[in-house]
């Protein structure tokens, strides 16, 4: 479409716009074919509504939009673009009053030379502002509207519990100061919450890209220190004080409350007005935070939840990155904090995987005596090798890394521990079967056995005193008594396939230490 063209004209009535507002000329800019001339004039005088409240003359517009196009441009491209036929700036303005976007008036001439210059003056519509406020709106803009909320679930049990006790006590005016503030903390709370929901719902739409892993990964932070670990403290309280005040907040009670926060003449269809929007408030609040599926903790999940579709997308990512994998690693870590007991254990999981800790410097040898003297602060940095200049650039080059895999050596690692307890368990059996026998009596044993005999014979020798040995191994389960038996062999062999052990003929007494 150009400036001079009109929006199509159909030949047959729409029954539709009979009902319903229908065509808006107001959007027309941002699509025309001059819409970069359009969108900076707009922004222009957007920009001063915080400076002129009085609308901007022809002159001002003019000037504004060469200051604004200098700030972002180049010098000689300001003068290409404004310059000849660049910008019929009177033309432009025109358009933009036939669509809605401007509002046009002129200042009263009360001198001859008023007669001879351009009164025009022009402001943006309502709704022209609006629109363009939106559409150039950051992503960043609403974190930083929602920056306020750091303690909006504490602070809306403060002001709930006020609330309450002023209802009870019929102080309205209280009541009405408190539960107003708890409307306007609701009203950035939802706020809040629409914009992670965008957010997520574009971030987990299609395929992983870095600019969606930024995303999700600002929204997960940006709830975090909000308010998100807030909810599961405060939503109990807040709960009980709504389910304890839902029978006695009454039409009246709103009546009486909206009433001591408006004017004495105020009419009775703005107190019902008002009164059925706090009830509305009173509702959403309890949407939010009662039940065990409340808004609130449902958000909250849906966050926690994005842990593992972060880590897998990261894992994607540098897969496609011709980099080394870390599938495993960062699959094992996302099973992990989604077992873990509570948030505070997860999130030091993820501390720990990701090395969020405080920074180390490291050290090197000093070429003098004198430069131990010198803080790290004002040292030159480490030198970097020529060959790691010249050659460092070529390490990705050719057949992508493999982070080594050490699964199948753990696993025969973790097999061989648990033959090996058994194998001791076994053992301990038997010699708990020979205790209150003498070594001569043995029959043969087997290699586990000799390995523990010779294992409760230090033990005994080494901490028994006396002829009778008795002693408690290092673990605390038994207790090894060696006893001389009169009358018996002095000395008696015990044979096992690793070869045959002669010792005292002791008297074995194995018993639990506990």
């Amino acid at each position: 479409m150009t400036e001079d063209e009109e929006l199509p004209e159909y030949s047959q009535s729409d029954l539709w716009a009979a009902h319903l507002p229908g065509q808006d000329l107001v959007p027309a800019y941002l699509v025309s074919r001059f819409a970069a001339q359009y969108r900076v004039i707009v922004e222009v005088l957007l920009e001063a509504q915080d400076s002129s409240l009085t609308g901007v003359s022809f002159d001002d517009v003019a000037t504004r939009t060469r200051a604004y196009l200098g700030e972002r441009l180049s010098a000689e491209v300001v003068d290409e673009l404004i310059g000849g036929d660049g910008l019929a700036l009177d033309a432009r303005l025109e358009r933009l009053v036939k669509w809605g976007v401007l509002t046009r008036w002129q200042d009263p001439a009360r001198t001859g030379e008023d007669f001879l210059r351009r009164r025009d003056r022009y402001q943006l519509t309502p709704p022209a502002a609006r629109l363009h406020a939106f559409w150039t709106q950051e992503q960043e803009a609403d974190e930083d509207a929602a920056a306020d909320l750091t303690l909006a679930p504490r602070a809306i049990r403060d002001r709930l519990e006020t609330f309450a006790s002023a209802v009870r006590d019929r102080r309205y005016p209280a009541a009405a100061a408190e539960y107003q503030q708890v409307i306007v903390l609701h009203q950035g709370m939802a706020a809040a919450a629409r914009t992670w929901q965008r957010s997520l719902a574009h971030a987990l739409s299609g395929g992983p890209d870095p600019d969606k892993q930024m995303v999700l990964w600002r929204t997960l932070k940006s709830y975090i220190g909000l308010w998100g670990e807030q909810v599961d403290v405060h939503t109990p309280k807040i709960a009980a004080v709504l389910d304890e005040l839902e029978n006695v907040l009454t039409e009246p009670v709103w009546r009486g409350c909206v009433r001591a926060a408006l004017a004495d003449d105020v009419t009775e269809e703005v107190v019902e007005t008002q009164a059925a929007r706090w009830a509305r408030t009173w509702g959403a609040l309890a949407s939010w935070f009662s039940g065990s599926d409340g808004q609130a903790r449902r958000l909250r999940r849906q966050l926690r939840d994005l842990v593992a579709p972060w880590a897998r997308n990261m894992h994607i990512l540098m897969d496609t990155g011709g980099v080394v994998t870390r599938r495993a690693e960062l699959l094992r870590l996302a099973r992990a904090i989604e077992r873990a007991l509570d948030d505070e254990t997860a999130w030091r999981m993820w501390d720990t995987a990701v090395g969020v800790f405080p920074a180390r410097h490291l050290l090197l040898p000093a070429d003098s005596a004198d430069d131990h003297l010198s803080s790290w602060a004002e040292s030159p940095p480490a030198p970097v090798t020529a060959r790691y200049r010249e050659q460092g650039v070529k390490a990705a080059v050719g057949r992508r890394a493999q982070a080594v895999d050490y699964s199948a050596g753990r696993s025969a690692a973790r097999r061989a521990r648990a033959a090996a307890l058994a194998a001791r368990a076994e053992a301990e059996a038997s010699l708990r079967a020979r205790s209150g026998t003498c070594l001569s009596e043995w029959t043969s044993l087997s290699s586990q056995e000799l390995d523990l005999v010779l294992e409760l014979f230090a033990v005994a020798r080494q901490r028994g005193s006396g002829d009778s040995r008795t002693a408690v191994t290092g673990d605390g389960r038994w207790r090894v008594t060696l006893t001389p038996e009169a009358g018996r062999p002095g000395t008696a062999s015990l044979r096992s396939p690793d070869g045959v052990l002669t010792t005292l003929n002791w008297r074995f007494d194995l018993e639990p230490a506990r």
